[in-house]
């Protein structure tokens, strides 16, 4: 689904944490610069989501918000096979995890993350790293259509 100019762009947050789900969609609500938030709680769902599988509604979003820790399938899993797909590789997507260990930071650039963040302790941290989110993918740098 392409944008134009007017429309909000759409975030697909895979998270299995309902705390941490919770808190993203408080912190990026904040600042209503997204039209809507889709979650997925594993890896699994958010392919279906993004193929429309299993009689769900297809969701094509402006962005990705990908936890490595998921059940069913991991987050490194899940970027290689939107990553390897024609029509989803080009969406940005963002790890948003727990981990700090070097591994996981080069093998989600490795297969293609657009960048890495480490989730914040506090829900003040939290919508702080969603303002500076926020700022550079909506105003610094340029969604593709």
């Amino acid at each position: 689904m392409a944008e134009t100019e007017n429309e909000k762009p759409s975030l697909l947050l895979v998270e299995d944490n309902e705390d941490d789900v919770l808190i993203a969609r408080r912190a990026f609500g904040e600042f209503r610069v997204f039209s809507e938030v889709h979650v997925a709680r594993d890896g699994q769902e958010a392919l279906d989501m993004l193929a429309g599988a299993g009689g769900r509604k297809q969701v094509r979003p402006s962005m990705i918000l990908l936890d490595i820790t998921l059940p069913l399938m991991d987050g490194i899993a899940v970027l290689r096979r939107l990553k390897s797909d024609r029509q989803l590789c080009p969406i940005p997507v963002v790890m948003l995890t727990t981990s700090s260990r070097r591994e996981d930071v080069q093998r989600s650039y490795a297969a293609g993350a657009a960048s890495y963040i480490t989730k914040p302790p506090s829900l003040e941290e939290y919508s702080d790293l969603a303002r500076k989110f926020e700022m550079y993918w909506m105003t610094v740098s340029r969604l593709p259509c």
